[in-house]
């Protein structure tokens, strides 16, 4: 009854969410009114996985890669609850012979529809999917649940405590919990998860990491940022990535940049936005500073060539990469409070990443950065130009700093075998 309540109240700030960030694809499939388009995929069992958005569809790559090993007859759905994310999952998963859709709102209607229609056997949602509705009805279809890659910040352990006489039942719908670090195992311990359930298997994003770097994309997109020195009219200079951007910080960013064209007059920065559809917002603000700039799309597509001091990155699923092409990198989401992003993605090339103050949502990855003396803490412009000059400045800092940045990942290899055994377990 609260779930219905709330979908009717809520529906129209869940459009008006979409419209104002230039989608609206998802919000009939949503809530409901349109069920996915295709035939069904075939095979046994029916496998459901689920990613909100761009991060955890790529962490789910390695995942159905072993899943297949293992459940060679396995068909596969793939949601998301972002378009961007549903971008991603269609180029992906959909030539694999996947069924790729949104996933429901958790409302009575939308979540009854879906587990009619799509009918899994096995729903594994990935990091902090916990839907009490889409959970509840799931599991008295005799649907098995498993979380995996489970994350669980210190703020949400505080709100779940408080609640904890209603949530501990809905957790303990999952046949299985993954945590995907030991401080997550820790806390999802506090919760009073059936011991028989939780497991510490490692992070996904390990595995996606050293794996997923492909070498001849790499040369290709150092080939469009280097540009020629005809085309720049100057020698070649380094190239520094600020990435996962969000607002308050892309100001922050192009300060630091101006204060060290003193000392690196051809110092190149690409400017990725969080949310690619921001890059006209980027180019307002670099014009207001007097800079130019061009899209990274033009530089990809060849209807360009390098010459501006700043490159926007326009588009899906690049980024990794660019870490590689990159000289120096800054993570965002961390200058303002959004909780961090993925600072292992530099580090998997070799890039020690200079990241501010606000990363509880990626608190492992800080420490096992910090055990291995490879990555700088920044807190304003300054000390963000300070950094940056700081790495250009001892080229042998930079590659020392860089090696143990990447060795830290490799004793944390294989949580995709792990988990994949944990779900096929489930159908055994």
């Amino acid at each position: 009854m609260v779930s219905t309540a709330a979908g009717l109240v809520g529906w129209p700030y869940f459009f008006w969410h979409l419209k104002s960030r230039g989608f609206g694809e998802s919000f009939r499939p949503r809530l409901g009114i349109q069920l996915p388009a295709g035939p069904l995929p075939q095979g046994s069992p029916r496998l459901w996985l689920h990613g909100v958005s761009v991060g955890e569809i790529q962490a789910v790559i390695p995942l159905v890669a072993e899943l297949r090993t293992l459940l060679p007859r396995a068909a596969f759905i793939i949601s998301t609850g972002t378009e961007t994310g549903q971008m991603l999952a269609r180029k992906h998963f959909s030539p694999q012979g996947a069924l790729v859709c949104y996933f429901p709102l958790d409302i009575p209607w939308a979540v009854r529809r879906y587990l009619d229609y799509l009918r899994p056997q096995v729903f594994v949602g990935l990091e902090s999917e916990i839907w009490p509705n889409f959970l509840s009805q799931a599991h008295r279809r005799g649907v098995r649940l498993a979380l995996v890659n489970a994350r669980l910040s210190d703020n949400s352990l505080r709100r779940f405590v408080k609640y904890n006489r209603y949530l501990s039942g809905i957790f303990n719908l999952y046949d299985v919990v993954a945590a995907g670090s030991l401080p997550d195992f820790q806390r999802f311990q506090r919760l009073g998860i059936s011991p028989s359930r939780l497991n510490l298997t490692g992070n996904l994003k390990y595995d996606r990491l050293l794996q997923g770097r492909d070498e001849s994309r790499l040369q290709e997109f150092r080939g469009f940022l280097q540009g020629t020195e005809t085309e720049l009219g100057q020698a070649l200079g380094p190239v520094w990535l600020a990435a996962s951007t969000h607002p308050g910080e892309e100001e922050l960013v192009v300060d630091a940049f101006q204060e060290l064209l003193a000392p690196y007059p051809a110092l190149r920065l690409v400017l990725a936005p969080r949310h690619p559809q921001r890059a006209p917002d980027l180019a307002r603000l670099l014009a207001r500073r007097g800079l130019n700039c061009q899209l990274w799309t033009g530089l990809k597509s060849g209807r360009a060539t390098r010459t501006p001091a700043v490159v926007i990155v326009d588009t899906i699923g690049d980024l990794f990469t660019l870490y590689g092409a990159a000289d120096v990198a800054f993570v965002g989401g961390s200058l303002v409070p959004h909780g961090g992003q993925n600072i292992l993605e530099p580090a998997a090339w070799g890039r020690a990443p200079i990241y501010g103050p606000h990363m509880g949502n990626f608190r492992w990855a800080k420490q096992i950065l910090e055990e291995a003396g490879a990555g700088i803490m920044v807190h304003d412009a300054a000390s963000l130009a300070q950094a940056v000059r700081q790495l250009l400045d001892s080229p042998q800092e930079r590659e020392d700093m860089g090696r143990r940045a990447q060795a830290a990942l490799i004793p944390h290899q294989g949580a995709a075998r792990r988990q994949a055994e944990l779900i096929a377990g489930l159908v055994a």
